[in-house]
């Protein structure tokens, strides 16, 4: 029975789905044979592949949208389908060709936001139209969605499972790529089949009560009151604000903005309970206006970062969320009768608004970000005659730093052709020529206003001379402890101290962290952040009486306050060198 209704479910998909099916089987034949390829000398194909499994993937929601909405219009002939069909397929070549070329920040942001846009189009357009209960159509789909993959990972478990035992038991010499075949398959085939069959139909409409009670127990009696606990909070630190007259640090700006999307998303759940729960209706009516002055309190965060730093993609990106999700209270305040429908259609407008057109994300960004650098670059005299020129005296350090990360933003992100009051041709390593000072590291700036960075070894320099040295070891979070003979190291990465102890006695006791912290000053002037690092720049040789340490580090990363200069690591790992040396030695 359970075999046959199975069956069922995969005919029931396939005639109803059949351009969605097999853009999932496309999608993955590519990543399978992405997986089972041998890479080439520079890696070409492997990135095409990698991008046309991206672009059929995205043809996934665009078949569904498309289906969804030929059910809800069926007027239309056959010849005009056809021919949407025929453009969403040349749209798709097009966008690969031209709007994926590669997987840098700007083609990724743009691929995550309209197949965000697509999948919310999908589950709107059966209901835009007068059709109610729309909020229950979607948290049946999500249900029937969760309930799927965890139905495909335990099947992908057992599988796994299996060939791992008869691969043990019979030395069956099965590759590992087999488990990544089985869970593309399991993954990307068969549970889009089973999700798609409970799709409800076009026609089928779902009754309010039909509501999950888990969902609305869950809801009313733990979230609800969750959020509006979180929300006092908020509203405490928002009077501190008031009385301290302090600007609210950025991380607040993060913290609102994702309380806010939630809550949104509660109220959307909510929205059929209103008329049987009068605790949900007086939620429902009064926590949009509650969340007002909050909102407000997020754009005042933002609007000092954006005056300091210019806008950014990511900015921009919360900026242009906190904008729908007020539009979106305001909406469920003023209408008398509000229909959900229009907060995903409203966000999915949103979506594909930040990442095309004169008006993106992209292009508010650069403008931003190249009038932020002109006016450093005139009010310091850096531009004559419409060239750049060297200042005659140095630069404050402050300035420095922002030039460099206006540059490093353009290099990243765009081109530094972006920046046309740069020369044609203009490279990184020419900083120091044209600026007069070095290009400093490619720091990320964090919402509290610190720097963040990372330091990585060069593999082909990996080799040391153990010449010197009685004893060697790899210390890292995950192997912190080394004995041998009469020599026993101990290192803690809660605090990064290091002891070494030969036969019982303490010999040696060093924080770490204040050798890296010395390297990373002496490379902060030279090095980008994530630019692999040569050996020497990232070795530290410490002599003792009759002992001698090497560190040499492969990788570490942390933060640095700027104004105060403190520097705080979050990860080390490295090799340690120990050397016994004798009295003669010396």
């Amino acid at each position: 029975m359970f075999g046959k209704t199975l069956l069922v479910k995969l005919f029931s998909s396939l005639q109803r789905f059949p351009e969605t099916l097999l853009c999932c089987a496309a999608t993955v034949t590519v990543l399978m044979f992405l997986v089972h390829g041998k890479p080439g000398p520079d890696g070409e194909l492997e990135e095409s592949l990698g991008r046309l499994a991206a672009t059929l993937a995205l043809g996934i929601p665009l078949s569904l949208s498309i289906k969804v909405f030929f059910e809800r219009a069926r007027f239309l002939k056959i010849a005009l389908k056809i021919l949407i069909y025929t453009a969403a397929a040349a749209g798709l070549a097009l966008y690969y060709f031209f709007l994926l070329p590669d997987f840098g920040f700007v083609s990724v942001s743009r691929y995550v936001a309209i197949s965000l846009a697509l999948y919310l189009a999908f589950t709107f357009i059966p209901y835009f139209y007068h059709r109610p209960n729309y909020e229950l159509y979607v948290i049946r789909l999500g249900i029937s969605f969760l309930t799927t993959y965890v139905f495909a990972a335990i099947l992908f478990g057992g599988l796994a499972a299996m060939l791992a035992t008869i691969n043990y038991l019979f030395s069956a010499g099965i590759s590992e790529k087999i488990y990544s075949d089985i869970w593309l398959i399991v993954a990307g085939i068969f549970a889009p089949a089973f999700f798609l069959a409970d799709i409800p139909a076009g026609d089928r409409e779902i009754e309010p009560e039909s509501y999950p009670k888990v969902i609305s127990a869950l809801l009313s009696y733990i979230v609800v009151p969750l959020i509006l606990a979180y929300c006092a909070i908020l509203y405490v630190y928002f009077i501190k604000i008031v009385v301290t007259r302090q600007w609210p640090e950025m991380m607040v700006s993060h913290l609102v903005l994702w309380y806010a999307i939630i809550s949104t998303l509660v109220i959307f759940s909510l929205h059929p309970l209103r008329q049987a729960n009068r605790w949900i209706n007086a939620f429902t009516a009064y926590f949009p206006i509650l969340i007002l002055p909050l909102l407000g309190m997020m754009f005042t965060a933002m609007g000092v970062r954006v005056a300091a730093y210019g806008i950014t993609e990511n900015r921009y990106f919360v900026l242009a969320a906190g904008l729908w999700i007020t539009g979106s209270m305001l909406y469920l305040i003023l209408a008398r009768r509000p229909r959900t429908v229009f907060l995903p259609a409203s966000l999915a407008l949103v979506a594909i608004l930040a990442v095309c057109g004169p008006w993106s994300s992209y292009t508010v960004s650069v403008l931003s970000q190249s009038r932020r650098f002109e006016k450093m670059a005139a009010e310091y005299n850096l531009i004559q005659e419409g060239k750049i020129v060297k200042p005659a005296t140095a630069l404050p350090d402050a300035v420095q730093r922002e030039i460099s990360s206006i540059i490093l933003y353009f290099d990243r992100r765009h081109g530094l052709d972006h920046l046309q009051a740069l020369p044609e041709g203009f490279e990184t390593d020419q900083m120091e020529a044209l600026f007069g000072f070095p290009l400093y590291p490619d720091y990320e700036h964090l919402d509290n206003g610190d720097l963040y960075f990372y330091y990585l070894l060069n593999k082909e320099e990996s080799f040391w001379d153990l010449s010197g040295f009685d004893y060697f070891m790899h210390i890292s979070p995950d192997s912190r402890h080394y004995q041998a003979d009469d020599l026993e190291v101990t290192y803690s990465p809660e605090n990064h101290e290091l002891k070494i102890r030969y036969q019982d006695q303490e010999i040696y006791a060093q924080n770490v962290a204040e050798v890296a912290i010395k390297l990373h000053r002496d490379n902060a002037q030279k090095s980008n952040r994530r630019e692999l690092l040569a050996k020497d720049e990232l070795t530290f040789l410490d002599r003792r009486e009759n002992l001698k340490v090497l560190y040499g580090f492969t990788q570490y990363g942390g933060q640095e306050n700027l104004s105060s200069g403190e520097v705080i690591l979050h990860y080390l790992e490295f090799y340690l060198f120990v050397g016994l040396e004798a009295e003669e030695d010396q």
